[in-house]
């Protein structure tokens, strides 16, 4: 059927208002994403903290990740289309990678805190003791706690939300470009940034400091687990869920003193294991031949799709 001399002509107009509207999205991608995933998340992250003139409930802040999800997904709508949100989203079905990157994903975080909260044992030669962790202040002192790291972790995974956005959307981009310690670098920078408004008024800026240091290791670790999995998002997904449940229950909370050496202790462990991985596994693609190669095309691919 055809339309209207009238509603065609309108038609048309709209049309090319909206990509007048949306040119600049697709000339800078990258830039016009992370622009949009700060936005759609430092607001809620600063009115939460009391750092803006309204309040947001706390149901709100736990989702705050979810900001991420719409940015990435608007984005790959916007410069890829509809397949490319398809393909974005069915990265999270990529689950036959061997059971050792499961084991990775699972149990490095855990790992390295365990060893971390030991070394701090033998600095300062107390005991170590779980009884001011996250999970302690939040559930309680509960001879059942363990019972709760399963449905938190699953919670985690579900309401964190960031994957799809540092390894699904921008991580893929600067690949494209870079090296993928150089990538992992550059996309460390931009997850440790996204953390500033937590440590603002006041300003922790030693704290803040370490949340750089270990975002950049944290970032090579992540992009190794990315290039051994055929770009799974359900294993960076899991890896993140996996860091975060471990620091809940086994770390300090933010609020208790002399928290930052153990934190240092942390932040020089992650580096430590992300250069072993870099010399292990190579600094252009920290991967095997055979993944390393698969990653690449994809990458290339994404950047195709940018131009």
């Amino acid at each position: 059927m055809r339309l209207p001399a009238r509603l065609y002509i309108l038609y048309i107009k709209e049309g090319a208002q909206m990509n007048t509207i949306l040119a600049p999205l697709r000339r800078y991608p990258l830039a016009a994403g992370i622009i949009l995933m700060f936005a759609l998340t430092w607001p809620i992250d600063l009115a939460y903290g009391g750092r803006l003139p309204f309040r947001v409930p706390f149901a709100l802040y736990l989702f705050l990740g979810w900001g991420i999800v719409v940015a990435a997904l608007f984005m790959t709508w916007v410069t890829a289309g509809r397949a490319g949100v398809v393909a974005l989203l069915r990265r999270f079905l990529i689950w036959r990678v061997g059971w050792r990157w499961y084991a990775v994903a699972l149990g490095l975080y855990p790992a390295l805190f365990l060893v971390a909260l030991g070394l701090n044992a033998v600095r300062t030669g107390a005991p170590v003791a779980f009884d001011q962790t996250m999970a302690v202040r939040f559930f309680g002192q509960s001879a059942g706690l363990l019972l709760f790291v399963v449905p938190f972790f699953l919670f985690e995974a579900i309401a964190n939300g960031e994957e799809i956005g540092w390894r699904g959307y921008v991580l893929p981009r600067v690949l494209a470009r870079h090296s993928a310690l150089v990538a992992a670098l550059i996309v460390g920078v931009i997850w440790g940034a996204w953390h500033l408004p937590k440590y603002i008024n006041p300003f922790g800026g030693v704290a803040f400091g370490l949340v750089m240091v270990k975002a950049a290791g944290d970032s090579v670790l992540f992009t190794w687990l990315y290039n051994n999995t055929r770009g799974s998002l359900l294993l960076a997904v899991l890896f993140h869920a996996a860091g975060n449940t471990a620091g809940f229950f086994l770390l300090p909370a933010p609020e208790v003193a002399g928290r930052e050496p153990l934190l240092a202790l942390i932040a020089g462990l992650v580096v430590l294991v992300a250069a072993a991985v870099t010399l292990a596994f190579g600094p252009e693609r920290l991967s095997r031949a055979e993944n390393a190669r698969t990653s690449r095309t994809d990458a290339g691919d994404v950047h195709r799709s940018m131009l």
